[in-house]
């Protein structure tokens, strides 16, 4: 009974014991073996193919600016060199070159007539001046004679015309006096006698008029006449002696000055001349002919993308308008097609020249060619991203066009014997994540947390450069923390 009792209790410890085991056993986490081999990292980026070959139309006038579409072919359209892609509206050209020939042949004849103007001027101005100063010699000498003797002459004469009416009125008064005595004591009809004192008598009547209009006149000439000669004399001398200083500053001004218009004048009608030249140079420009043969495309391809295609269609249409110094429509030839791509910031580190990779195109699914990185830009092409030019392989890829589409995915780096883990398995602290670490696992005893330096990429694998060889052991999962 005893004995049966202890195997029981047996039993029981036994099973106890085997119950906590199982519990306070520890999840075996799944591991990864460590391998080296072959490995290689890529970078997949859009794409924007362009032709090499191109010939952007571009409107450079030097003068006109209004361009009226008048025609123009449909994009899409393939073109020989020399055809005739767009005409513009020329009415408002022509109706200039015609205005402007009107003005220079008017401008000549106002520069034959100025150049005439000018050579009479110079010509006759030593003329003016010598005559100024003759004016104003003669005017000083008149006023210098005029106060040594003139007046006194002119006050003199008035007093003798003045003395001289007295004179005749004297004689004429004496003269009647003597007839009157005469015919009293004469025997003379009375008849006779009348007539001859009534002559007499009229005559000193008439004297005695003249002599009181020689007094009127000899007081004015005296109060007014002869100090109003004197001073006009004087304003002459002073007034001539100004137009001869006024004419020898004055005459070669005017000279100077009419120098001056007529190099104005020229110079006007130079730029009026070569106006006419650079507008009916523009005139050209009305007409725009293919430089190459190709397909012709509205607008401008920038870094293989339409960027200006839709605003020029409208543009383009009969009557619209293009602005002067912009890309109006692209010819493009039939070569091979560089593709574009843009390189974020982030990326830029890893990138060389002469990387190569594969292109898909987004519209042959099946050509797959091949491609080489050729030309990484020094700056930014836009924010924080840089532009890159692909190399295609003409004959993989030998449709592709400018505007067309494709994935980019170029080799960074390829090695045969590398050591590489799944990405997964790669941790960083919170706190430094530049710092790599794997959970390395260790026979019967707790996982150890290895630093590891760490390469690129791949999908779905990471290069492993030091911390890590062949044959060892990680997690693929962080451990559970106790």
């Amino acid at each position: 009974m005893r004995a049966w009792c202890l195997a029981l209790w047996v039993l029981f410890c036994l099973t106890m014991v085997g119950t906590l085991g199982a519990e306070d056993a520890p999840n075996n986490p799944k591991t990864h073996a460590v391998t080296s081999g072959p490995f290689e990292a890529t970078l997949t980026f859009d794409g924007w193919a362009q032709n090499s070959e191109f010939a952007e139309i571009v409107l450079q006038p030097e003068e006109w600016s209004a361009f009226t579409v008048d025609s123009c072919l449909e994009a899409g359209q393939e073109v020989k060199a020399g055809d005739v892609l767009i005409s513009f509206e020329t009415k408002g050209i022509d109706r200039e070159i015609q205005d402007l020939k009107q003005q220079i042949a008017a401008g000549e004849l106002g520069l034959k007539l100025a150049r005439i103007d000018l050579e009479l001027l110079e010509k006759s101005t030593p003329f003016d001046l010598e005559a100024a100063e003759r004016n104003a010699i003669v005017s000083k000498e008149e006023w210098d004679f005029y106060q040594k003797l003139g007046e006194a002459l002119e006050k003199q004469s008035v007093e003798e015309q003045l003395k001289s009416m007295k004179d005749m009125l004297e004689g004429s008064q004496e003269e009647l006096t003597q007839l009157e005595k005469m015919y009293k004591a004469d025997d003379l009809t009375e008849e006779t006698e009348e007539i001859i004192l009534k002559r007499a008598r009229r005559e000193v009547e008439r004297g005695e008029f003249l002599l009181k209009q020689s007094q009127v006149h000899h007081d004015r000439q005296v109060t007014e006449e002869l100090p109003r000669t004197k001073r006009q004399k004087e304003i002459n001398k002073d007034r001539d002696a100004q137009n001869l200083e006024k004419a020898r500053v004055a005459l070669p001004l005017t000279v100077a000055q009419k120098k001056v218009e007529l190099e104005k004048l020229e110079h006007t009608q130079k730029q009026l001349t070569e106006k006419l030249a650079r507008i009916q140079k523009d005139r050209e420009l009305m007409t725009i002919k293919a430089p190459i043969a190709g397909r012709m495309m509205y607008g401008q391809a920038e870094r293989g993308r339409w960027v200006t295609a839709d605003a020029m269609k409208n543009n383009l249409r009969r009557g619209g308008s293009v602005t002067a110094h912009q890309v109006i429509c692209t010819i493009m030839a039939t070569s091979a097609a560089l593709v574009h791509i843009d390189i974020p910031e982030k990326d830029r580190g890893v990138l060389e020249v002469g990387m190569k990779g594969r292109i898909y195109p987004t519209a042959y699914a099946d050509a797959v060619g091949s491609c080489e990185l050729k030309i990484i830009s020094a700056t930014f092409v836009k924010e924080a991203t840089f532009g890159g030019i692909i190399a295609v392989d003409p004959v993989d890829t030998p449709s592709m066009k400018t505007g067309m589409t494709a994935k980019v995915r170029l080799v960074v780096f390829s090695e045969n014997d590398v050591v590489s883990v799944p990405t997964a398995t790669v941790f960083a602290d919170e706190d430094q994540p530049e710092k790599k670490y794997v959970w390395l696992a260790v026979a019967n005893g707790e996982p150890k947390k290895q630093p590891v330096e760490v390469g690129l990429a791949s999908a779905t694998r990471t290069h492993i450069k030091s911390g890590l060889k062949a044959g060892d052991q990680i997690l693929l999962t962080k451990p559970e923390e106790k």
